[in-house]
């Protein structure tokens, strides 16, 4: 369930920057933090990842 859940988030980051024009960073680090649980330093490797 966790697994669709951040796919659903990540689909919507991307389609949200991509409409704005906007670093999709700006987005994802707060919403892993407060909707995910990630600590912070985990999510800003995973907006480096993505």
């Amino acid at each position: 369930m966790n697994f669709l859940l951040l796919f659903v988030f990540g689909t919507g980051v991307g389609i949200l920057s991509g409409l704005l024009g906007i670093g999709g960073g700006v987005v994802l680090v707060p919403g892993l933090i407060y909707f995910f649980g990630f600590s912070q330093p985990e999510a800003q490797g995973t907006s480096l990842a993505v």
